[in-house]
């Protein structure tokens, strides 16, 4: 990966940006976005793979979340430099449950993860990287669109090490991402055969 110029907000941990930006009230989705410059596209990714982490959500989460990777997917496969969102997605403020799973949760999890994450380069040029790791988060969220019953942890966990291969430059993760976005992909393909398969057998029996 070549060498870049860094600012003060990209050499801060990003588990310290994302706790003092939750020092605050009221939060909102832009407001985060904001905190990073060029590691945006990674940050935006782990802060909404953190709460889809939950193994049961409220109602439509996990599909909005799920579109919401599709877009910013799309914006990385272009190659634009800073995420865009909505201005009602960026004015969307983070509900106070949501707030205190990433104190007690997220926080924590990402506090470890740091001890093992540092920007890491492979023979593997960075735009290929970049452009995998989209491809692979619009296939997340593609699955997180599916009725797949509580099948929300586990791509959520595969996007957070994206994210955070993309924001600590760091291949290794990015390389393991893709690696577990392949399983996550196969694993997906297998249950929406097998519900498939189920619906079609009662069907068949409520005739």
């Amino acid at each position: 990966m070549n060498p870049v110029m860094t600012t003060s907000s990209e050499r801060e941990p990003l588990s310290a940006i994302i706790a003092e930006t939750l020092g605050s009230q009221v939060v909102t989705v832009g407001e985060v976005a904001d905190r990073v410059a060029q590691r945006g596209f990674g940050l935006i990714m782990i802060v909404l793979a953190l709460p889809t982490m939950i193994p049961v959500l409220p109602p439509g989460s996990a599909a909005f979340i799920g579109l919401l990777y599709i877009l910013l997917a799309a914006q990385m496969l272009i190659g634009q430099q800073r995420p865009w969102l909505p201005g009602r997605v960026r004015n969307y403020r983070l509900a106070s449950g949501t707030m205190q799973v990433l104190r007690e949760r997220g926080i924590p999890l990402l506090q470890r993860i740091e001890r093992l994450t540092r920007p890491r380069a492979t023979w593997i040029p960075d735009a290929i990287l970049t452009r995998a790791a989209a491809v692979a988060a619009l296939l997340l969220g593609i699955i997180l669109l599916s009725p797949l019953p509580f099948f929300n942890t586990i791509p959520a966990l595969t996007v957070l090490i994206l994210g955070i291969g993309l924001f600590n430059r760091d291949a290794l993760f990015l390389v393991g991402g893709l690696a577990l976005s392949a399983g996550v992909i196969a694993v997906a393909i297998a249950g929406a055969d097998t519900l498939i398969t189920l619906v079609e057998r009662l069907i068949q029996r409520a005739r």
